[in-house]
């Protein structure tokens, strides 16, 4: 029932209300650990010296790895959340990223060793990142969701810039420290245990839950162009932003605009804004309306027009933001969207989809890149942020031109 006029709704309904506190430690403390793939980053270099004899790029999949034991949890999970309560999978997240990290500081022998452990600690963070959307949906509707979704988005990044600076620390003792923060994910265990409910994607009368989006089931069997489309968007925002972390450093180098720390200086802006995005973005969507998803890609083109055009270190930064913005924007939006296009028994099943595929857009973005600079005699970098400003004024063009999110919301979307 709706509250009377007056009535102290605004206290009660909001994502902060007293009453969602203790579901909301639970989403955060998920939130933090879905960052945790990477967190070796920092020791990369220190890993290779102390393996002198491993290939370069086999060291570097440390890092990378992890992306491709999260697209098969995500599939996984995405289907056995429709059995499993969201209790129990957080579980098995924090369990899999504690192993899989703490683990090396007792076998660290080899480079296998430790991509072997890497996957582990993949294949829990996509169990995360798939049970996140699912969780925040079965407990939070509407402007809440979205807010909420924005939220987690900004926790996520804001948290891996401390634990990335963090890391960068510990591993000035020695690599093998950097996997102490692994410990991180015993607490949140803790966290998922007591703060997590133990139900599962769907209420128990659902039937009554979902009185008010009858409509959009009637038209269910119409809107899979809908699902897929905010799929590939997802798909392209970090196939897009993944030419950030392959070849910002080497354009800093190239063009002198820096030291070594200087890429990663940069690399914060682009992350950073993740949280800006995450925090502002129900007023983004009220100033951009319909053309929310548009504008993102077109901050995205204007980022790599800059990268093409200029070549000042404090412009590198403003344009890793612009492009670290537009994919945010994407990305807290596309979930929220398939949140309302999909049943809630399903919609476990399609994050898993979407997760898989945002993890193999950053995995392909590499190689992609790389043949589109191969094919038009471009070098790599240069045709890299070509590239980026080509799909992202195509994606931007196309979605206005057919009113992507225009159509989507008047349709489906509950307000």
């Amino acid at each position: 029932m709706e509250p009377a006029q007056g009535t102290s709704k605004s206290k009660d309904t909001g994502v902060l209300a007293r009453r969602n506190l203790g579901v909301l430690v639970g989403i955060m403390a998920l939130a933090v650990m879905s960052r945790f793939d990477s967190i070796i980053s920092p020791s990369v270099a220190a890993i290779q010296a102390s393996f002198p004899h491993a290939d370069p790029s086999t060291v570097e999949s440390v890092v990378s790895i992890g992306s491709s034991a999260a697209i098969v949890s995500a599939l996984l999970f995405g289907q056995l959340l429709t059995r499993m309560s969201f209790r129990t999978a957080g579980c098995i997240s924090c369990l899999c990223v504690a192993l899989g990290g703490l683990m090396p500081l007792f076998v660290h022998s080899s480079v296998s060793q430790l991509l072997l452990f890497a996957l582990v600690v993949g294949f829990g963070v996509g169990i995360a990142t798939t049970v996140l959307p699912s969780l925040s949906a079965r407990f939070f509707r509407g402007k809440k969701l979205a807010a909420l979704m924005g939220l987690v988005l900004a926790v996520q990044d804001g948290s891996s810039m401390l634990v990335f600076a963090l890391g960068g620390v510990l591993a000035k003792g020695g690599w093998l420290h950097n996997y102490w923060l692994y410990f991180l994910a015993l607490p949140a265990l803790v966290l998922v245990i007591f703060m997590v409910p133990g139900v599962g994607a769907v209420e128990e009368e659902s039937e009554k839950a979902v009185g008010s989006k009858a409509s959009c089931s009637q038209k269910r069997g119409q809107c899979w162009w809908a699902t897929i489309s905010c799929i590939l968007i997802g798909f392209l925002s970090i196939f897009l932003v993944a030419v950030l972390y392959n070849k910002l450093a080497v354009y800093i180098a190239k063009y002198g605009l820096g030291g070594t720390s200087a890429a990663g200086v940069a690399l914060m802006f682009n992350t950073g804004s993740s949280v800006v995005i995450g925090l502002s973005i129900n007023a983004i969507k009220r100033i951009c309306r319909q053309w929310t998803i548009p504008v993102a890609f077109l901050l995205m083109a204007l980022g790599a027009l800059l990268f093409l055009t200029t070549r000042s270190f404090p412009l590198v930064c403003l344009s890793a933001f612009l492009v670290g913005s537009g994919s945010a924007i994407n990305m807290a939006t596309c979930p929220f969207l398939l949140s309302n296009l999909t049943p809630r028994k399903r919609y476990p099943l399609v994050m898993g989809i979407f997760s898989a595929t945002t993890s193999l857009g950053f995995t392909a973005s590499t190689w992609a890149f790389k043949a589109f600079s191969s094919v038009f005699g471009l070098d790599p970098v240069t045709g890299s942020f070509i590239g980026m400003l080509i799909i992202a004024l195509l994606a931007a063009v196309i979605l206005s031109l057919v009113r992507f999110q225009s159509c989507v919301e008047s349709r489906y979307i509950e307000q």
